[in-house]
This record gives C-alpha cells, structure tokens and sequence, in this order.
C-alpha cells in the first residue's frame, strides 16, 4: 500500500474514531421526548449523524483499500507487459494515473479542509454565547464561500447570504416551535 493511500485510510480511521466517540459521547444527552415515547428524542439526532459518520467513514476506508488495490494490479500489468514488451505508452498511462491519484489525495488534506475544520470549531465555541441563528449563519457563509469556486463568490454571493439567514431561521423555527427541542437563543433573546 502506497503512502498516500495510507494517509487516506488513516483519515478514514480518525473521523471513525470521532464518530465512535461522538456516539458514546451522546448518550450522556439527558433525554427529552415532546412527543412521548414515538419519534424523536433529544439523543436521537445525534446518534443518527454519529452513526451515519460511521458508515461513511467505513465506506471511504473500503473505497480507498479497493482503489490501492486496482492501482497495484494496474502496476503489475504494466510492468508485466513492460517486461515482455518495452511499450512506452504503457508506462506512460501508469505514471499519469498514478500523477491524478496524488493530485487527488493532495485536493483531499488541502487548506479548505483546515479551514473547513476550523469554521466547525469556531461554531461550536459561538453557539451557546451568540446563539443558533446567528452562529449558523456565519457559519454557513463561511463555508459556503470557501466551498464555492473563486471565479462563482461574486456571482453567488447573494444567494448564499439570503440562503445561509434563511435555512437558519427555517430550521430554528422548526425545531423550537414544532419539535420542542431547545436550541440557544443568544443574544437575540
């Protein structure tokens, strides 16, 4: 296994880890049913995207595994038909998937995914001081605007600005009003 596939299943194993953890950490969650013992409870979304974590992170592992395991076979071909055979362009369409596979991996643990770690943790320290709307509005122009090419921002800006306050405010309402759970009011009271 090659050093960059390492790295992707070693990224795999990190989010199954925090997603583990993350479920673990949810059943200490005191519990609150609105609706009586159906339907949702306070621990119940979090143990959803914990183990909905789970399974993707198990999924990227097995994706990555698979994809390592058809480029060793890919090199064995070719250096096979290399051997018998001294074709250039056998060669040639080895190393160039090999080139999109690193630039790939390098796409993958890139800054906006820093960036995109350090949005989540800013989030996570506003949310109870400045409240669930305002917290996730930020946060959702932030990452939209780090997510959107740069040559889009300034064609999308607009939308993503009216859509960030909109599904916030939406989904505050939601869960309050209609679902009766708690979510930080903030500093707009």
């Amino acid at each position: 296994m090659n050093s960059d596939a390492k790295k992707e299943i070693g990224v795999g194993l990190f989010f199954l880890f925090l997603a583990i953890s993350y479920i673990i950490g949810s059943t200490s969650i005191s519990t609150f049913t609105p609706f009586g013992n159906r339907g949702l409870d306070s621990r119940s979304v979090p143990v959803l995207i914990g183990t909905l974590t789970v399974i993707l992170s198990i999924l990227h592992i097995f994706q990555v595994y698979m994809r390592d395991r058809k480029l060793r076979n890919l090199h064995a071909e070719n250096t096979v038909k290399s051997e018998k055979i001294e074709d250039q362009n056998d060669h040639e369409i080895y190393e160039s998937t090999k080139i999109s596979i690193i630039n790939r991996i390098d796409n993958v643990i890139s800054i906006k995914l820093i960036l995109s770690l350090l949005y989540l943790v800013i989030y996570i320290a506003l949310y109870q001081s400045i409240g669930f709307i305002l917290s996730s509005i930020f946060f959702l122009i932030a990452e939209s605007f780090l997510l959107v090419n740069k040559n889009n921002r300034k064609k999308w800006a607009l939308f993503i600005i009216l859509f960030s306050i909109g599904i916030s405010i939406i989904i505050f309402f939601i869960f309050t009003k209609y679902l009766s759970l708690f979510l930080p009011s903030g500093i707009l009271g």
